[in-house]
């Protein structure tokens, strides 16, 4: 959907905000610039340019000065009147400006004619039908359709065909209806919707919280669809006899009149509607993308530039928060501690080193290429009677693939128990990455976002930064820079410092200290893993093109499923009604992607998405805090997702004897994951060992056997560290 937003702006001549929701329909915000855009399903190409083209004939030639401002000046000129002229008049001038959109709108207008969008048109009696559904058809379906007008009629549309300002559309609108009072009077009367009561407008709507064009009121007021609604329409569709002259079967408003409301108050009644219009309108829900249940499929926006600059902490950001609000140089003691512990991490990263260069070499033999080199090989010279073979050859290997990686870090409250386990972690997976020369990028993610409104210190002292209208709702998402390859020397050891001293604060369980040193970006907070994916799509995208990278690895580490995705729904706006807890669409960076859920089947289809978009490998750790955490997640991931679980004694058997064996449980192409890896919480997720210890008497076999179940424990304990050499090569 990238090059419909793009096209639209294109069109506007402005940087216009292009936003996806739970409309009814398109719809242009005059004042505020902003093109709102239903999520319609299997619409043709034709008829989707015809509506945003339409829209955006909104967005230039409808002033938002005598249309939107002062309704009461409008007294005399029915809605959908104005409707009518209004749409001919801006569709005129976008296809004089934009040769390209005729054929479009002219097939999109042909579909929507066939599939009986103005009404039932193939059997009409014309003398039933006012002057201004005529000019409506007319205007909208041409050649298509034979709309017959007398010598008076063809004045009025001409008129309405060659209108330049919106006063005369106004005062066209006025004589269309004093034309129709004095000739066609029976067919005065006010809408007769199919069983519901669109029409029906609440006489204490504010008139200044709908300032878009009159598409976008009809997603803004009382003629919402809601499902039941689509129900009872499609019910009331299949007994209706109704044709564009407005006639039908019984109606719950059919004595209403459609109102206008009025700056102080005072309302308006319309004295007649356009049928054909009325009908087009309580037929557009019909575009949209529903499920069998009738539920509009959730629609949502990523997050603006704005929040994504809050959400993402640059390193030097988060660091000068660490030293304004924290008492950091209080640890300052430990830098020794640093400089041993930072020696021995070096020793233990050559187990995942080795896999990664043995992976890496294989890579590039198995495709190496041998060739002719043009010179004499002299050991041949002596067969050169018997063989035409007696070039020198080489053999030249494979480039390597560049490799990247990037991580996202779980900061919720559950993983302060292993915290500590997971920095140090972190830190061998950083030196390892410097050893092999592979470009990274760390990052947590948390709630708790002080930039966004949520400040653990500050109470209700400071403003929350609220979400847009459908955009993905921020909740307070942070994400921390917590180390990248990119940094300064000076930065990284900083950063690399940090990670330790963490690890130290948090290796004791009774030492609180670890929360002196954290910056208000890094607290504990709960898991917006969906949200740090939704961003991870634009850090993934940037990192690879900075970097050069061919082969790209993104390391998730969490305990716990992601919170339930929300979207902002602006208070002033009602929507078609979507499922609360079903399948979602997330416009991200051009593309749409569609969640399963918005829990964690959204963490599926956003991992998937991020594999397709950038060809990478994901790779996940999962920590258990408990036997059933731990015994949940492996049904989970056995089942792709629909597992409630592992209960059986026989069916544990396999995947306690792998545990014993590996210290872990591995599973492949699951969840989202191309690798997923289930840990267990505390020692067994460390990178420490207990030492080679034997007994003094031991004998040369007994010693040989001990050394062999150290060296194996030794591996086994650094689970990620070795996983992820063999798997990242």
């Amino acid at each position: 959907m990238k090059h419909k937003s793009t096209l639209a702006k294109l069109l506007a001549k402005e940087n216009i905000t292009v936003q996806y929701g739970n409309y009814q329909t398109a719809w242009f915000d005059i004042k505020d610039r902003v093109l709102g855009l239903p999520q319609w399903k299997d619409v043709s190409k034709d008829v989707t340019d015809l509506l945003i083209g339409h829209e955006v004939g909104h967005a230039l030639y409808t002033p938002f000065e005598g249309w939107h401002d002062s309704p009461e000046k409008l007294e005399g000129c029915p809605r959908s009147y104005i409707n009518v002229i209004e749409d001919a008049r801006i569709e005129r001038h976008i296809k004089q400006n934009y040769a390209g959109l005729v054929g479009p709108m002219a097939r999109g207008y042909k579909k929507l004619f066939d599939d009986e969008f103005f009404g039932d048109l193939s059997d009409i009696d014309w003398d039933e039908i006012k002057l201004i559904d005529k000019i409506n058809l007319k205007a909208k379906i041409g050649t298509h359709l034979d709309v017959p007008m007398n010598d008076e009629e063809i004045v009025f549309y001409n008129r309405a065909m060659t209108t330049e300002t919106f006063e005369e559309v106004t005062q066209l609108c006025r004589d269309i209806l004093a034309y129709t009072k004095e000739n066609q009077e029976d067919l005065l009367k006010p809408p007769a919707p199919t069983g519901n009561n669109q029409e029906q407008k609440n006489e204490n709507d504010d008139p200044t919280q709908n300032m878009g064009h009159d598409d976008m009121e009809s997603t803004g007021g009382d003629d919402e669809y809601t499902r039941d609604q689509v129900n009872r329409d499609s019910e009331a569709e299949e007994e209706s006899t109704e044709s564009a002259d407005g006639s039908s079967g019984e109606s719950n408003s059919g004595s209403e009149q459609s109102e206008t409301s009025g700056r102080d108050g005072e309302t308006y009644k319309d004295e007649d509607i356009s049928v054909t219009d009325e009908t087009f309108r309580r037929k557009e829900h019909k575009l949209l993308d529903r499920d069998k249940r009738g539920y509009q499929t959730k629609v949502g926006n990523e997050f603006r530039k704005e929040v994504r600059d809050k959400i993402v902490i640059p390193y030097q950001y988060l660091a000068g928060d660490r030293i304004a609000s924290t008492n950091l140089v209080e640890y300052d003691h430990y830098r020794d501690s640093f400089k041993t512990y930072m020696k021995e991490v070096k020793r233990n990263v050559n187990y995942a080193v080795k896999e990664f260069e043995m992976r890496k070499a294989a890579y590039r033999y198995t495709r190496a290429q041998t060739a002719r080199t043009g010179s004499l090989d002299v050991n041949r010279l002596w067969s050169y009677k018997t063989n035409d073979d007696i070039f020198a050859r080489v053999t030249r290997l494979a480039d390597s693939k560049n490799h990247g990686m990037m991580m996202l870090i779980d900061y919720s409250g559950s993983m302060s128990n292993t915290m500590g386990q997971v920095m140090d972690q972190l830190l061998h997976l950083v030196v390892f990455c410097k050893t092999v020369n592979i470009p990274f990028d760390v990052y947590g993610f948390t709630t708790g976002n002080p930039d966004l409104g949520y400040d653990r210190y500050s109470g209700s002292g400071i403003p929350r930064f609220e979400s847009k209208e459908s955009e993905v709702d921020h909740c307070g998402t942070s994400m921390p820079q917590i180390i990248s390859s990119s940094l300064k020397k000076a930065d990284y050891l900083d950063a690399m410092f940090h990670i330790y001293l963490r690890k130290i604060l948090c290796e004791d369980a009774y030492n609180y200290a670890e929360r002196d040193i954290l910056s208000r970006f890094e607290d504990y907070g709960s898991t917006p893993l969906n949200e740090a994916l939704i961003i991870s799509h634009r850090l993934i995208k940037t990192f690879k093109a900075k970097n050069n990278i061919d082969k790209m690895n993104l390391v998730i580490l969490s305990d716990g499923d992601a919170n339930q995705t929300r979207i902002a729904q602006s208070y002033d706006i009602k929507y078609v009604e979507s499922d609360g807890w079903g399948e979602s669409i997330i416009h991200i960076d051009g593309s749409k992607v569609k969640l399963k859920s918005r829990g964690k089947g959204g963490t599926t289809s956003l991992l998937e998405s991020i594999q397709e978009k950038f060809n990478t490998q994901t790779l996940g750790f999962f920590v258990a805090d408990g036997s059933y955490n731990w015994w949940n997640k492996i049904g989970d991931a056995q089942s792709n997702g629909e597992g409630y679980g592992i209960y059986g004694s026989d069916e544990r058997k396999p995947y306690n004897k792998e545990y014993q064996k590996h210290k872990c449980v591995t599973f492949k192409d699951t969840l989202g994951y191309n690798e997923f890896y289930i840990v267990k919480n505390g020692k067994n997720f460390a990178t420490d060992d207990d030492g080679f210890i034997v007994d003094e008497e031991a004998t040369k076999g007994q010693i040989a056997s001990q050394f062999k179940k150290y060296s194996k424990s030794k591996k086994n304990n650094k689970s990620l560290l070795t996983n992820f050499g063999k798997a990242v090569a």
